[in-house]
């Protein structure tokens, strides 16, 4: 039974097979990025242009031959066409500032800028970009220019999703590479020729809850949202005869897919992505839960608390997945343990559990307070908590009792031995006398 509202059909793609996903992208492709094992394919090996993905190779030759911090003046007004930021001649950036722009807005001009500094000209860089994809894997990728806009006389920039999902395999590997292309938002600072610029990233699969409605290609009018869980990156591209395509990455406990979709739609990159997604870890992966969310797996010292230790309880679950049929490694949870002075508030957060399996992290889930703790009594600067505190006052008041009671029952058979001994002196004298 299918649930329509407003016409609006809601369609879960782990629940369908390879055979059934409705993809709107001509080419599709989702990889095993340890491994490099294709784990779904549609027309992978045919040219196609890439549009903006051509953007990841860019990117890994700035980072291999620029130093992040580095700066550089503009030599000519940057172009106007497609997206761009408005460079200036003679306007000035670091590499990590035009590496921003590069692949979060994905602006053209910012190419062409880091192109021309590393390659000297467009032409010998483009050299470049083909012989770091070839050394990629890459068997059939041609670039004619940095950024992957198709104007007359650039028919020939052409890949495939084979070679896209290859580049970026290995281009993952750079936790530079990471860490811009899984960034939503960076702001670019003030240069010497303009004011601040606000940037976002163009892959909505990291950042964007608002729900889309659209046709899928066939009629039916599908409603989804296009963050999709684990996102790590990395790259769209669109242009209006490459059509809509996105490079994505995601990590899901411990595993990690890249997908890549090819001349779909502007919002239906989106929802090829998230279909091929759900279907390969579905049919693909089992997920083995190691903490679940709520349960204690361990405690943590608080200083000066009314309570010497508070339980920590895991924030959610750690789960990894490994491949079907293969048996899960052995696993051990570490915890990562914050410095808490109290008062230690119920919930708060108070460090991290690790899971870790033949000594590789592969999850973690943040821990938190169970309980509310207090600061504690004076002896709690010495580590003491206040029921031992309690329990040391009873213990001294109980010694310093027992032993008034003794100094009490001391002095009491003292004075009996002096009275008796008081009473044989006055006997002793009565009998000399009486003599």
């Amino acid at each position: 039974m299918i649930l329509t509202v407003a016409c609006i059909q809601w369609m879960p793609a782990s629940a369908v097979s390879a055979a059934e996903l409705n993809l709107q992208a001509q080419a599709a492709l989702v990889m095993d990025a340890q491994t490099g094992e294709i784990l779904y394919e549609k027309d992978i090996h045919t040219k196609r242009e890439p549009a903006s993905t051509t953007k990841i190779v860019t990117c890994m030759l700035a980072l291999e031959h620029l130093d992040p911090e580095q700066q550089i003046t503009i030599p000519h007004d940057g172009s106007p066409m497609g997206s761009n930021i408005g460079i200036k001649k003679g306007e000035k950036f670091t590499v990590e500032e035009l590496l921003y722009a590069l692949m979060l807005p994905s602006a053209n001009d910012a190419a062409v800028a880091l192109a021309e500094e590393i390659g000297g000209t467009v032409e010998n860089f483009c050299k470049m970009m083909d012989e770091k994809a070839a050394a990629c894997g890459a068997k059939s990728t041609h670039f004619l220019n940095p950024n992957g806009l198709n104007w007359k006389g650039q028919e020939a920039h052409l890949t495939t999703a084979y070679d896209l999902a290859v580049i970026t395999r290995s281009a993952m590997q750079d936790k530079r590479f990471r860490k811009l292309t899984g960034t939503a938002k960076y702001t670019i600072p003030a240069t010497n020729k303009s004011k601040a610029r606000k940037l976002e990233n163009t892959n909505k699969c990291l950042w964007d809850t608002k729900p889309v409605k659209m046709d899928d290609g066939t009629g039916n009018k599908v409603k989804f949202v296009p963050k999709y869980e684990g996102t790590v990156g990395v790259k769209t591209g669109l242009t209006s005869t490459a059509g809509g395509c996105l490079v994505n990455a995601v990590r899901r406990n411990g595993a990690e897919l890249i997908s890549v979709v090819l001349h779909s739609g502007t919002e239906g990159r989106y929802y090829d992505t998230i279909q091929l997604n759900d279907y390969v870890l579905e049919n693909f992966y089992d997920t083995e839960t190691v903490v679940k969310k709520g349960e204690t797996v361990g405690s943590v010292r608080v200083k000066q608390g009314a309570l010497r230790n508070v339980g920590a309880v895991a924030a959610s679950d750690a789960a990894f997945s490994v491949r079907k049929g293969q048996e899960a490694a052995k696993t051990q949870i570490k915890l990562e343990k914050k410095e808490l002075q109290a008062p230690v508030v119920k919930g708060q957060v108070i460090g991290t559990a690790k899971v870790y399996a033949d000594g590789k992290l592969i999850s973690k889930t943040k821990v938190l307070a169970a309980e509310t703790v207090q600061e504690g009594g004076p002896l709690s600067y010495f580590g003491i908590p206040d029921w031992m505190a309690i329990m040391l006052y009873i213990a001294v008041g109980l010694l310093i009792l027992i032993l008034a009671i003794i100094r009490i029952l001391k002095n009491g058979a003292g004075s009996a031995r002096h009275r008796r001994h008081r009473a044989a002196q006055r006997q002793r004298r009565r009998r000399k006398q009486q003599k």
